[in-house]
């Protein structure tokens, strides 16, 4: 099956399966793994990561354990799959998040503060704030830029908040320098990024680890609407 007809099949359940169609169209496909109507597909970006589509736990199951992955990474995983990848390994680490999605028909005020795009000069600002700085590099975010839409705000020409997508198209990296919070930046750049994404005709949504209870305020405070729990898991 090529890419093309994968992508058809997939985006028959946009919703379900936004994450996996982002990562689709933005990676080169290494493996697909078919049973009925569920999927295993491996890409690389910073990793080699199998990502998940499936409604059935049966046929599922069976891509699972009847064929070599060649891969410890997880992607676009649902509370229900967690079990059966989890069976009969040791897990290294899960990242547990909701996922928030923005509808089509939601109305969306513009920016207040001017937004503009990152630059290749802006990663070394990114690189020294974030909090996900250890799993960053410079050609990861060069990357992000080419690929996809950014967001910048800057005073007096120094960048204060930031924001990009991630390699399966989701909404990421958002953040905002402490001596700088509390001015509506984050809200603008969730603005204008959505903007751009809906000018694209891209599905719009992020997600957002279940503690960061400002993160969540923030995103439902724009419009997004809660769809499910996703995980990325590492096996040992």
């Amino acid at each position: 099956m090529d890419k093309t007809k994968l992508l058809e099949k997939l985006k028959k359940d946009p919703i379900r399966n936004m994450s996996t169609i982002g990562f689709v169209e933005n990676n080169q496909i290494k493996k697909l793994l078919n049973k009925g109507n569920s999927y295993i597909i491996i890409a690389e970006s910073d990793h080699l990561w199998a990502y998940t589509s499936s409604k059935d736990l049966d046929e599922l199951k069976f891509l699972l354990l009847n064929n070599e992955l060649k891969t410890k990474y997880f992607a676009s995983v649902e509370d229900w799959m967690l079990q059966l990848l989890t069976d009969n390994n040791e897990v290294e680490w899960m990242l547990n998040t909701r996922r928030y999605y923005f509808p089509k028909d939601a109305k969306l005020k513009e920016p207040v503060n001017k937004v503009s795009s990152l630059g290749e000069n802006d990663i070394v600002v990114i690189l020294k704030h974030s909090n996900y700085s250890e799993y960053l590099s410079h050609n990861l975010l060069l990357k992000r830029m080419e690929d996809g839409p950014t967001a910048a705000i800057r005073v007096d020409g120094k960048l204060v908040a930031w924001g990009l997508t991630h390699d399966d198209k989701s909404l990421g990296f958002l953040h905002v320098l402490s001596d700088y919070r509390n001015n509506g930046y984050a809200r603008d750049i969730g603005r204008y990024l959505v903007n751009k994404k809906r000018d694209m005709d891209e599905m719009i949504y992020l997600n957002i680890e279940p503690d960061n209870k400002k993160s969540i305020k923030l995103t439902e405070g724009l419009g997004f609407i809660y769809d499910r729990n996703i995980s990325w898991v590492k096996l040992k």
